[in-house]
């Protein structure tokens, strides 16, 4: 497991001069230069009643030697087909300071949001919910609060036969199926340390490697309806693509990749069969 980075945290709190009684603790990743784009999702926190804590973002022009070392290009090219943005990296590293924190905190769990995430009226309620959780009966170790697959996810719901309520119109939902982005999501200690320990080597953006259920070990549970969204009208933090690059590697690196979702399939069947 890699060591926390020194310097890491932004020891920033915020909320409401009255704020409600705190169900979890709340951290907020965002850019230090970033203080307009966050500033919706202070708002939104301070109408709700609810604090948080900044977790300082990370740049590429910020990444150490060690950071840069902890990249697998390899494996990055053989499974998603192109080199990670600087900026993947550093909003993979992002969200582990939040991990360590989780965890050096002494938290049992704790809601992640990124700077560009919405919330709705029901957050609160809904985070009460989890936090009573039985840990001893608990089925997750991570719950998707939102997602970049907002129709894909409504149809996997759709065909879901045993939802468990969770008060008012949201539920908990185990899916079989990648859910994309990190908007908000409630992390266990537990599933701070499987990530982490997954996350020795970065080959994958920070959700695509949150995906691999059945590697990590930490099933897609998300609660719908979304109770977190994202400004769709803010430009991306990480960089901007070029949407030829998945062709620019070559047809090995495409055959590679096509046999390792064939790989990727079969273990995602016999996960499945070990955990139904």
């Amino acid at each position: 497991m890699p060591p926390p980075r020194r310097g890491a945290f932004l020891s920033r709190s915020f909320g409401p001069a009255r704020e409600r009684s705190m169900p979890l603790p709340i951290y907020v990743l965002s850019l230090p230069a970033a203080a307009s784009r966050r500033a919706p999702l202070l708002d939104a926190l301070n109408r709700l009643g609810l604090a948080a804590t900044l977790i300082d973002g990370v740049t590429p022009e910020t990444l150490s030697e060690s950071d840069h070392a902890r990249y697998d290009r390899a494996r990055c090219l053989g499974l998603y087909g192109v080199d990670m943005l600087p900026g993947e990296v550093g909003c993979y590293l992002a969200h582990e300071r939040a991990w360590t924190r989780l965890c050096d905190d002494g938290h049992a769990m704790a809601l992640i949001l990124e700077d560009d995430a919405t919330l709705a009226d029901s957050l609160p309620a809904l985070l009460e919910t989890l936090s009573q959780t039985d840990p001893a009966t608990r089925p997750w170790q991570v719950v998707r609060l939102a997602s970049l697959r907002a129709k894909a996810m409504a149809k996997a719901v759709a065909r879901h036969k045993t939802p468990q309520p969770l008060g008012g119109p949201h539920a908990l939902y185990r899916l079989k199926t990648h859910v994309l982005g990190l908007q908000g999501y409630v992390m266990t200690a537990e599933g701070a340390r499987r990530m982490r320990a997954y996350g020795e080597k970065i080959f994958m953006p920070v959700d695509h490697m949150m995906d691999r259920y059945w590697e990590n070990g930490l099933d897609p549970y998300i609660v719908f309806p979304f109770p977190v969204g994202h400004q769709d009208a803010l430009p991306s933090a990480i960089g901007t693509r070029d949407p030829r690059r998945r062709y620019a590697q070559g047809k090995g690196v495409l055959w590679r990749r096509r046999l390792n979702r064939w790989r990727d399939g079969v273990a995602k069947r016999w996960y499945a069969l070990r955990h139904p």
